[in-house]
């Protein structure tokens, strides 16, 4: 099993778990989080290692959760 943990942010549960099970597929520890509001919740749970972010998420957009994450 892969060491690092990676934090998948996307609403679009499609995509969501294509990415998921490539990640899973490659023996990747994951969470998962679909809005951006979750993302920065996760963040400050997990501390997760790598976060793959949709930039275009439903409550808030991706540069501000990059900005709230970072403060």
């Amino acid at each position: 099993m892969n060491k690092f943990q990676i934090l998948v942010v996307e609403d679009d549960a499609p995509v969501r778990n294509l990415i998921t099970t490539t990640l899973r597929a490659n023996n990747y520890r994951f969470i998962t989080a679909g809005s951006g509001e979750s993302a920065v919740s996760e963040t400050a749970s997990h501390n997760p290692d790598i976060i793959l972010l949709d930039l275009g998420l439903p409550d808030i957009d991706g540069v501000e959760v990059i900005r709230r994450i970072r403060s």
